[in-house]
């Protein structure tokens, strides 16, 4: 089947074959670093260094790879999606070739799914499971009836497995506009114990992943039920499974994660359509000189809150320093790896996680000459916090003392 590329594959997909590049035949010469370049289009930052690109599945990929070989010659790598955006090209791919497509794309919209889909009793959207790849793809049948929403969709799990906390969640950036919206969970960072649960309405793209070459999908499906309605249950490997739905509106949805059979039925079986209260806008009286919003580095819903902030220093070398916050009425995750310090926010109980005093920046250089620098993850200290009168929990992340970090968020107020 000849599908446009979906919206996560488009985001990582791309990202995984240069990965994938680096990891083997790369690094077994060279070192592979990430996010360590800018990239510029007619002298405009389009990609910032340290920043990752989010997929729809609220994962986050690398913006830029950079090999460097063993006689110290560096080379920048993009995600092909990138390219094709940075560049006004189409991309597309062909399943059944396995190729890549720049440019040569009709314009016109999506064709209607090629007979390769399969119709499956008592369900709406057809599906396709692609041996070659691994791949487990869904699609509505009807694409060119699809039309933008005026909101995200509000449809989420209300249990969870205990020990687990909201991570983030994610917009889809390819389709029909707020066609999809992913919420991760993380109960332990280390033992890579994680959930997605993506909502997908009537789109006109396939939805799905691939999974790893001559994985045979189908044969690893089981019959399934939610809520009275057949379901597909895959187990991947071992430490990956999945379960896909969908409801009588014709919403489709995937969870995605480790846990058994039983236990994604559950999970499944209490997803509501969730009527938040909105949260108010809310942001910093106070920041370090030189930080301001990013306005392409954020998600705002009734549910939850996430900002991206930088400062940027022009060079040489470029320096670009980053941090996050998120806010939300659902319990927030922070890192589990170390103990926290307990430290207070207004007078109310917080807890604090100190960065790695020793992490070094991300850089990036041309011909051994260091062009950018930008803040890495290990720098990013957090700090977890809950308004006592409003019961809003917060995060925040970044690379500055405790006293700093209390400081900005004892001056969080309304906008």
């Amino acid at each position: 089947m000849k599908k446009q590329i979906p919206s996560f594959f488009t985001g990582f997909a791309s990202a995984v074959l240069l990965l994938t590049l680096c990891t083997t035949a790369l690094a077994a010469s060279g070192k592979v670093s990430y996010n360590f370049a800018n990239v510029a289009l007619g002298g405009e930052t389009k990609i910032t260094a340290g920043a990752d690109i989010t997929a729809a599945n609220g994962q986050k990929v690398p913006g830029t790879i950079l090999f460097t070989d063993a006689a110290g010659g560096k080379t920048n790598y993009l995600p092909i999606r990138a390219v094709s955006e940075l560049l006004g090209v189409e991309i597309g791919y062909d399943s059944a070739t396995k190729t890549i497509l720049l440019g040569g794309q009709p314009a016109a919209e999506p064709a209607e799914p090629a007979s390769t889909a399969e119709t499956v009793s008592g369900r709406q959207w057809q599906r396709e499971l692609d041996p070659t790849n691994g791949g487990i793809y869904y699609a509505w049948p009807r694409p060119k009836e699809v039309r933008d929403y005026d909101a995200l969709p509000t449809l989420r799990p209300t249990w969870l497995p205990e020990g687990y906390l909201l991570l983030g969640a994610g917009v889809g950036r390819e389709g029909v506009r707020n066609d999809s919206l992913t919420w991760t969970y993380v109960k332990d960072e280390t033992s890579g114990s994680k959930i997605t649960f993506t909502c997908y309405r009537p789109t006109n793209r396939s939805r799905g992943f691939n999974f790893g070459v001559g994985l045979d999908t189908a044969a690893l499906r089981r019959d399934a039920v939610v809520q009275s309605r057949p379901a597909d249950f895959y187990q991947i490997h071992e430490d990956v499974t999945v379960l896909v739905w969908e409801d009588a509106a014709g919403n489709l949805f995937w969870l995605r994660g480790t846990q058994d059979q039983a236990t994604y039925e559950k999970i499944a079986a209490s997803v509501k359509d969730v009527k938040d209260e909105s949260l108010p806008a809310l942001t910093f009286g106070w920041t370090p000189e030189g930080f301001t919003l990013d306005p392409e580095g954020g998600l705002t819903m009734s549910a939850a809150v996430a900002e991206t902030w930088a400062k940027v220093t022009q060079g040489p070398p470029t320096s670009t320093d980053m941090f996050y916050w998120t806010y939300s009425r659902e319990a927030l995750f922070g890192p589990k790896s170390t103990k926290p310090e307990s430290v207070k926010v207004n007078g109310a109980q917080a807890q604090y996680w100190p960065g790695d005093p020793d992490a070094r920046s991300n850089t990036a250089s041309v011909s051994g000459t260091v062009t950018a620098v930008s803040t890495s993850a290990d720098q990013l200290g957090t700090l977890l916090w809950t308004d006592p009168e409003t019961k809003i929990n917060f995060r925040l992340e970044a690379p500055f003392d405790r006293d700093t970090m209390i400081r900005m968020a004892e001056s969080v107020s309304p906008k």
